[in-house]
């Protein structure tokens, strides 16, 4: 078990940063193996900040924004019936714009660079937004093809499931959970094909909430609201 979660009556909760050691500290340097101590040292490093700064909130808004972008664009391609390009391009631009704001305005400026994993993790997800962008153009090019079945829309879940892996992989094997739910979120976009956008958009941003939820609950948990409040606050 991975010393960072652990399980409690079958649910999952986050162990205490603070008291989280290095092997060092009960090691013999003959016995450490550097790679193992310098993933734990960067995953205490990513949990604390996860817990302590706004990544929750910015979690929670990022989900409701994603939510209603796919309102729009079930409305556009369920009700008004149009495929046309110029209408969805504009709404995903606003979309990344917003979210990017967010981030920024919750989590302040840098962000990607406040801890290596973060970095890591930010380039994962913008791969996944390029090749996501790049499936649905793919999409656009066949008319016949954006009529009679929109076949980027299940692979935005097969990537969604890749990108929620590699996260796993690189933070916690509990996320494969995320990946498994998008896994299945892409079944139901292919039986429910013309609700593709609300399924995707209901999906996502119910996963986004739990997880929040979980970090939330996490940080009253470990860390007192004036040392949230410390560490949220801009220096002078």
């Amino acid at each position: 078990m991975n010393p960072v979660f652990e399980m409690h009556n079958s649910h999952i909760t986050i162990a205490n940063p603070r008291k989280l050691q290095m092997p060092a500290e009960n090691s013999k340097l003959s016995d450490l193996n550097p790679s193992e101590l310098a993933w734990q040292r960067l995953r205490k490093e990513l949990i604390e900040i996860g817990l302590t700064k706004k990544w929750p909130e910015t979690l929670a808004m990022i989900g409701a924004v994603h939510l209603v972008a796919s309102l729009f664009c079930h409305i556009l391609y369920r009700y008004v019936q149009t495929i046309a390009a110029g209408p969805y391009l504009l709404i995903w631009s606003v979309q990344l714009t917003t979210n990017l704001w967010i981030i920024r305005k919750l989590v302040g400026k840098g962000w990607a660079k406040s801890s290596p994993l973060i970095g890591i993790l930010a380039r994962i997800w913008a791969t996944f937004l390029i090749i996501s962008f790049s499936a649905t153009s793919y999409s656009e090019i066949s008319a016949d093809q954006a009529n009679n079945f929109n076949w980027f829309k299940p692979v935005w879940a097969s990537l969604s499931c890749f990108a929620w892996a590699v996260t796993a992989w690189i933070v916690n094997p509990w996320f494969v959970l995320a990946a498994v739910w998008t896994w299945a979120m892409g079944w139901a976009m292919i039986f429910w094909i013309k609700d593709a956008y609300l399924i995707y958009g209901v999906a996502w941003s119910v996963l986004l909430w739990i997880i929040a939820a979980i970090l939330i609950r996490q940080r009253h948990k470990h860390f007192p609201v004036k040392e949230i409040q410390e560490r949220n606050t801009p220096s002078a």
